[in-house]
């Protein structure tokens, strides 16, 4: 048994993909494509995360996922990139001589661990929230743009929701979002119905026992990510970020019940 889970998670690409559970996958499966409304944007994200991180301020626009909010700073970013080696590789460390933001998944997209925020402007993306014990994160006053989504910790990622939020309002974002009303209307309805019936730390204590039982059969280090384990094995090699900590999905041997 211990082989044969091994060998599936070795079968498995180094991307981390994690999974939809039954009674989420039953939630929202009634809930049909808007095709026609337009309707003013809307969203109670901010007061859901507010147990890990309070975005009180900021402004907040949906994304498609994660990605397209970073695709959207970073292009419009003026000053240098940093982004530390194993991080989000989508995003690059970009270098013009002048002063830098500092690119930082938290908890850490490296291994899936909180780690201390930098005392420097940050462009701070949330991705593994919502798969933790809720743990506070404090945000300070250079914390310029942060992102977030549900792809990661409740596995909708072919659904793209997700969040953009700003310090300052983005004119353009201003204008799509609120003004034309142009965003993904289902990833919406999608993202608030989970939001509404979850708290943020439901994903954590459904799977904290399975992360366990996995990582008890193979020798390996749960992360604070439910969906992810952490090992110096050589045999993990081919998943390490940083240094010689491979960062191991546990989602596609997970059993769950309905």
């Amino acid at each position: 048994m211990n082989n044969s889970v091994k060998e599936q998670i070795l079968s498995q690409s180094t991307a981390v993909r994690t999974c939809v559970l039954p009674e989420v996958s039953k939630l929202i499966s009634n809930i049909k494509p808007d095709i026609d409304s337009v309707k003013p944007y809307k969203t109670s994200v901010i007061e859901w995360l507010k147990p890990v991180i309070d975005l009180t301020g900021y402004s907040v626009y949906p994304t498609n996922g994660i990605t397209e909010g970073l695709n959207w700073w970073y292009n419009r970013e003026k000053r240098a990139v940093w982004v530390k080696q194993g991080d989000y590789q989508w995003v690059t460390t970009r270098l013009n001589g002048g002063p830098a933001i500092l690119y930082q998944s938290m908890p850490s997209s490296i291994d899936g661990n909180y780690v201390q925020m930098y005392d420097d402007p940050v462009a701070l993306d949330l991705a593994y929230v919502g798969s933790t014990v809720p743990t506070h994160i404090q945000l300070h006053d250079k914390v310029d743009v942060a992102f977030y989504s549900l792809s990661k910790a409740f596995g909708v990622r072919n659904v793209r929701t997700g969040w953009i939020f700003t310090k300052t309002p983005d004119p353009a974002l201003e204008a799509l979002t609120h003004s034309a009303k142009y965003y993904n209307y289902f990833a919406v309805d999608v993202a608030e119905r989970i939001i509404e019936n979850y708290d943020i730390g439901y994903i954590h204590a459904r799977l904290k026992h399975e992360q366990q039982r996995i990582c008890n059969m193979l020798d390996l280090t749960p992360s604070d990510s439910v969906w992810l384990a952490t090992s110096e094995h050589s045999d993990y090699a081919k998943f390490r970020r940083n240094n010689n900590i491979a960062r191991i999905c546990l989602s596609g041997v997970y059993e769950f019940n309905s």
